[in-house]
């Protein structure tokens, strides 16, 4: 299963109709800072049934909307539909997912055109495996959160992120997935994410071991150290979630090439088993992939995709747009 196509339609920076197709394994997106690249992300995760604003970084409602600009006006409804296709072949079934806003709160949710409930469209999601892409998201400049927490309040993140009772058993996986991902980071290190006693309530703990560092909390290391652990600990908890669509903005720290080489193996080996949205700047990430896609902004500040590059089949598509 994986996303084949993104179409927006008002939300926030897109003005006019916008397609966006991919291929499963990993999609590149890439553009000058402030085009409009997150907005995609963020129309993704809001037709998979993302609701909270300050996710979806908005203060208020209003602001899923396009505001208007010199040459278009004010968007008076907001659409994201999304084909998601159910296998690899040509004839592989797919699915049309549309969320739409009207305003004032009013939504439409509709599956292959039909008009669903609120409550039908969100179970559809369950039933086809969706409903845990909203929490398979890294945004931009969050990679460290989940290292920054104490322990008390890790605890407390993997319960609420699970909806269950955190027990011996889930941590064991998760601190499993964390070893094995930071064993490709970092192939001379290692690290543990146990449980705690943090002052009379349950936490969680992190230890790593840095080749000439010794084992210590990595707060304690290096910026670019930091990131690596904590991206390592933010896609073991991910692998337990089982989602097949990772949203991933800028993960990329700022480390050495050979920390680099490490982290796109770690990248293809995710892919195998899921898709992989991300958006870079980095050539390295760029190199990883199957689709590339490139995001312009118009003189007026509204978004349009530009291009679409097939890697494995070196064609090199523009999206039809009115700039």
């Amino acid at each position: 299963m994986y996303l084949q196509e993104v179409v927006l339609s008002g939300f926030k920076s897109y003005a006019t109709e916008t397609v966006v197709n991919f291929k499963s394994g990993i999609g590149v997106i890439i553009g000058n800072n402030g085009v409009g690249k997150t907005n995609i992300l963020d129309a993704i995760a809001w037709a998979l049934g993302e609701s909270d604003l300050q996710r979806l970084r908005c203060q208020h409602y209003g602001e899923l909307f396009f505001s208007g600009s010199q040459e278009y006006p004010p968007a008076e409804s907001a659409r994201v539909t999304l084909t998601i296709k159910l296998g690899e072949g040509k004839k592989a079934p797919q699915v049309k997912l549309t969320r739409q806003s009207l305003g004032r709160g009013t939504e439409e949710f509709f599956c292959d055109g039909v008009k669903l409930t609120a409550a039908g469209y969100f179970q559809k999601l369950i039933t086809m495996g969706l409903e845990n892409v909203t929490k398979t998201v890294i945004r931009q400049g969050q990679v460290d959160s989940f290292l920054q927490m104490g322990p008390a309040e890790r605890f407390k993140y993997v319960k609420a992120l699970f909806n269950e009772k955190v027990d011996g058993d889930l941590i064991g996986r998760i601190n499993a997935h964390f070893q094995s991902f930071l064993g490709i980071l970092v192939p001379e290190g290692g690290g543990e994410l146990f449980p705690v006693d943090a002052g009379g309530e349950p936490g969680l703990a992190i230890e790593v071991f840095l080749p000439g560092k010794g084992k210590k909390n990595p707060l304690l290391f290096s910026g670019g150290e930091k990131a690596i652990c904590s991206l390592a600990a933010s896609l073991a908890l991910f692998e337990e979630l089982h989602s097949p669509i990772y949203l991933l903005d800028e993960v990329e720290p700022a480390l050495d090439w050979i920390y680099h080489h490490h982290m796109q193996q770690l990248f293809r080996r995710l892919a195998q088993h899921r898709q992989l949205i991300m958006i870079t700047h980095l050539r390295s990430t760029i190199e990883l992939a199957d689709t590339l896609h490139g995001i312009r902004a118009r003189r007026d500040g509204t978004s349009y995709a530009k291009f679409y590059f097939d890697m494995d089949e070196r064609i090199l598509r523009a999206y039809q747009c009115c700039c």
